[in-house]
């Protein structure tokens, strides 16, 4: 069984969403501008830390850019590049190494899916897999290196990030992948607004080993509810459904006869296999 934060996520806010994103594959046709904005975005960030160029970063902003996203929205392509311009003036140089950089492997944009040495309770192992921004060495100590864009850039953004899965998870696998221990994450936080400045800001959150045990049972206790469900079906959370706004899938669920929901999913959305070892936007972010 294989899973990462995405799917376990949309399976706690709501077994019938994860029956329809994870399982079916449904995904709306044209994809929000947040979403076409955070994936470019981290393009460019991505190109950023393995080569320390600009223009470079640039273009792959411009070649990543959905244009099904709406034109009207303030976080526009030509957005993208400006922020992309303001965040190389604001952190011309770190403080810390990317971890692998200097042996030509920088570890930036790192798929991964591992064991977790965990098994369902019908007795099938559980993989978990995703992509984490970058790890690097900073005082000395390995961390992993989250960017996040964001509205929402205030005086508690970063209570978010303890407890959090996400970021839990990719702690975990970069302990894996590097043989060594992460005693946390660097959030690099990204505030962009359709008026005002562009805001960076930055905070440590740190884990124990007793933290990444928490997060493992969590994820095995998930990962049985998903198997029970498939055995006896995925409830409507309807509480999810207009929670800080409407579900991508209300027209769908507020529509009674099974017939009516299967002709608004092939109307109004398309199939598009979620696959968690590419980044297709903030949904991988769940920023």
């Amino acid at each position: 069984m294989k899973v990462d934060n995405f799917a376990l996520t949309n399976f706690q806010t709501c077994p019938a969403k994860y029956e329809l994103r994870i399982r079916q594959g449904w995904t709306t046709r044209r994809r929000s501008s947040a979403l076409g904005f955070g994936g470019a975005f981290h393009e460019g960030l991505a190109v950023w830390y393995k080569t320390g160029e600009l223009a470079p970063a640039l273009t792959a902003i411009a070649q990543k850019w959905d244009d099904t996203s709406s034109a009207e929205d303030y976080r526009t392509k030509e957005k993208c590049i400006t922020v992309m311009i303001e965040y190389a003036k604001r952190y011309p140089s770190e403080n810390f190494t990317i971890v692998g950089k200097d042996a030509g492997s920088p570890m930036i944009e790192v798929p991964f899916v591992l064991d977790t040495g965990m098994a369902t309770d019908d007795g099938e192992s559980i993989e978990y897999g995703g992509i984490f921004d970058g790890l690097i060495d900073f005082n000395g100590q390995l961390h992993v290196f989250e960017h996040k864009s964001t509205s929402m850039l205030g005086g508690y953004y970063f209570d978010q990030f303890k407890p959090n899965n996400q970021v839990t998870g990719y702690i975990w696998a970069a302990e894996q992948l590097s043989g060594r221990r992460v005693h946390g994450a660097l959030i690099n936080a990204i505030g962009i607004y359709k008026a005002g400045a562009t805001k960076f800001e930055r905070s440590l959150t740190a884990r124990n080993p007793q933290d990444l045990i928490e997060w493992k049972e969590n994820v095995r206790i998930v990962c049985n509810q998903i198997k029970r469900a498939e055995r006896e079906g995925f409830s409507m959370s309807t509480g999810a459904c207009t929670l800080y706004g409407k579900c991508e899938y209300h027209s769908v669920h507020v529509l009674s006869h099974p017939v009516e929901r299967q002709k608004r999913l092939e109307m109004d959305y398309q199939i598009e296999a979620w696959d968690f070892e590419k980044r297709t936007g903030t949904e991988v972010k769940n920023a």
